[in-house]
Parts: structure tokens; C-alpha cells; sequence
């Protein structure tokens, strides 16, 4: 008996000890789990930390708002407000600068317009009228052929003369007088041949500030190249007398196109200028036909409204004959008729210019005459 009780005794201590040990083994594990959690966290802070960290490198903008990524809720809303506002402003300044643009491009285009207008103007030939009608193709047998020598009613009152011609010169592009009430005279010279009295005209032009035309023949131009290239160098105008100074109503089409053109060509040639587009036609005979002959060329036939028997060199008008002629019938847009050849003009010409300055007028230039 004393044995079975012994027995159950050491069976309640091993019990005992057992729920001990599970005890222990249980605290154990309880305070394990325990402190394996913050080593976890811990991680998790890290990974958060280089996320972060990267998000914060990528989006390099967001430095430059002053708000970091995904830190304050107010200051994202305030940022999306803000990104929002500058696209508004973004789209309204393109909405603005494309307005702009567009009136610029109009503008430009207007200016083009204008810019195409005025070089067409510079494009038209000098001597063809612009705006105008004019017919390249006419049959010239269709035109009159009959002989016409320039001539105008003369007049002591200062008034523009009236000119005797039997048709619309003006529609070939043929003048006497410029249309205009401006106290302005075109000065011009005729050259057939030189008789030594070009060079003090030219002298006593420089002296006076005046640009002149000349007309000269192809002779004129061969034995006087060194003239020729002074009065371009001076600012003068170089006007075309044709080859042979002939009557150009007499020649045929061909013949007058070769009178115009082959002098112009020389002129190019012996002096390095071109010749400038204006045609006096030889002792002032014409016909519609050649007129309008001249025009085709791109020419403008010049005659004048002012001129006096200076040609006959042995028989000269005095200085003083020559002096109150030409200054006693001035008049506004006056083109002046003087042969080159003739020693009373070429003395009176200084007094002359000056006269003419003193009654107010001006000299001018062919090219302003249309």
C-alpha cells in the first residue's frame, strides 16, 4: 500500500513538471513571436524609405512647386488648382498667340501683296504706261503710215503750248509737255555729230546743279565714247537719236526695230551703261505707226514744248537772242529742245539756268513724266 501510494505521488510531480515545461514552452513562443515583429517593421520602414526616396528623385517638377510627393493633401489639391490655373492661362496665351499669328500672317501677307504690286510696277518697262491696255499683237498694216513733223502753237504766257498732232499721242506712250501745273523743266540736248561744245555743257551743268538729258546717234556715240560715259557718270539721262538718224516713217518695221535697238546695244557696249528707254525720233517725223513701233520696243517717245533754230551753225542766233527766248517761254512740265552743236546755247546756257531758278522752277527728271 505504502508502495502504491509512493508510486502515485512521483506520477503527480512528473504531471506537474510536464505542465511546467508546456507552460514555459508556451511563454516562450509568445515572447518570441513578440519580438520578431518590430525587426519586420523595421524592414518595412526601410523599403518605404527608398521608395520615397526615389519617388522624390524621379519627379524632379515637384522640387520646383515646393511640395514633395504625396506629403500633404492640401498642398496636392493646392498644386492641381495650381496646375490647372496655368493650363487655363497655358491654353488662353496660345489661344492669344495663335490669334496674333494670325493677324501677323495677314498683315505679312498684305505686305507681300503690296511688295508683288510695287514690283510689278518696277517690272513694266519704262515707257509703257501702267494699268493700261496696250495691244503687242497689232497688225502695223492696220495703223497710219502718214507723215506727221512734231510741231505746237507757241505762246508768250507762260502757259503750256498746244501741241498740233492729229492723234492720242499719249496712247503710245509719246509726250511734249509734262502733265502737271508744277513749275518742273526737263532740259534735253540733241547729239547728230559733236562740235566741241558737249564738254563745257556738262561743265556748266555740274556747276548748277542740273541733270539734263542727251540724245545720241550711234555715230555720235563711236567717235564720243569718253562724253558718253561722262554724262552717266554725272547722273544724266542717255536718251536713243537712232543708228543713221533717218526719217523712221520711211523704214520698215524691221528697219526701225534694228534703228533702236542696235543703238542702245553700242551704247552698252562702248560705255559698260545701258541706254536709258526714251526715243526722240530724227527731225521730229513720226507716224502712228511708228509710235506705236517705239512703244512695242519698251520705249517712250519724247518731243518737247520748247525749242528755237539753234541746228544752222553758221547761222547762230545770238547769246542774248537765245537767252530771252528760252527764258521768255517757260512754262510748268516744259521739255526743252537745245541742239548740243550750237555755240549761242552753249554760251547763254549758264545765264539760262539760272534765270530759270530765279522764276521758281525746278529741274527735273524724265522718268517723272507719264
Amino acid at each position: 500500500m505504502a508502495k502504491k501510494q509512493k508510486k502515485d505521488t512521483r506520477t503527480i510531480k512528473a504531471l506537474g513538471i510536464l505542465v511546467l515545461v508546456i507552460a514555459a514552452v508556451c511563454i516562450g513562443l509568445t515572447l518570441g513571436k513578440g519580438a520578431s515583429k518590430p525587426k519586420s517593421n523595421e524592414k518595412n520602414d526601410e523599403n518605404n524609405n527608398v521608395v520615397n526616396q526615389e519617388s522624390t528623385d524621379e519627379p524632379k517638377n515637384s522640387v520646383d512647386t515646393g511640395v514633395e510627393n504625396g506629403t500633404d493633401t492640401d498642398s496636392n489639391q493646392k498644386l492641381d488648382e495650381k496646375e490647372k490655373t496655368d493650363e487655363k492661362v497655358k491654353s488662353e496665351t496660345q489661344e492669344t498667340e495663335t490669334t496674333d499669328e494670325k493677324e501677323e500672317n495677314i498683315q505679312k501677307e498684305n505686305t507681300e501683296v503690296a511688295k508683288d504690286d510695287t514690283d510689278t510696277e518696277k517690272e513694266t518697262p519704262q515707257g509703257s504706261s501702267n494699268g493700261d491696255n496696250f495691244d503687242m499683237n497689232v497688225d502695223t498694216a492696220d495703223l497710219s503710215n502718214a507723215r506727221d513733223g512734231w510741231s505746237f502753237r507757241v505762246n508768250d504766257e507762260h502757259k503750256q503750248p498746244e501741241g498740233y498732232n492729229k492723234f492720242d499721242i499719249g496712247q503710245y506712250d509719246a509726250y511734249y509737255v509734262a502733265d502737271t501745273d508744277e513749275k518742273v523743266i526737263y532740259l534735253t540736248f540733241d547729239e547728230g555729230y559733236e562740235n566741241g561744245y558737249t564738254a563745257k555743257i556738262l561743265d556748266t551743268l555740274k556747276e548748277n546743279d542740273v541733270k539734263a538729258t542727251f540724245f545720241v546717234t550711234k555715230p555720235y556715240i563711236k567717235k564720243n565714247v569718253d562724253l558718253c560715259k561722262r554724262m552717266k557718270e554725272e547722273g544724266h539721262i542717255v536718251g536713243n537719236h537712232s543708228v543713221n538718224h533717218k526719217r523712221m516713217h520711211e523704214l520698215t518695221d524691221d528697219k526701225i526695230k534694228y534703228e533702236i535697238e542696235e543703238t542702245a546695244r553700242y551704247f552698252e557696249e562702248m560705255t559698260g551703261y545701258k541706254m536709258d528707254t526714251f526715243f526722240r525720233p530724227p527731225e521730229g517725223e513720226y507716224s502712228e505707226r511708228t509710235l506705236y513701233l517705239t512703244r512695242k520696243l519698251g520705249y517712250k517717245t519724247m518731243f518737247w514744248s520748247m525749242a528755237h533754230r539753234d541746228w544752222e551753225v553758221d547761222n547762230q542766233p545770238s547769246v542774248e537772242t537765245t537767252y530771252e527766248y528760252v527764258t521768255n517761254h517757260t512754262h510748268p512740265g516744259m521739255i526743252a529742245l537745245l541742239h548740243a552743236v550750237s555755240s549761242s546755247n552753249t554760251e547763254a546756257l549758264d545765264s539760262i539756268l539760272k534765270t530759270i531758278k530765279d522764276q521758281g522752277y525746278r529741274f527735273g527728271n524724265l522718268y517723272e513724266v507719264e
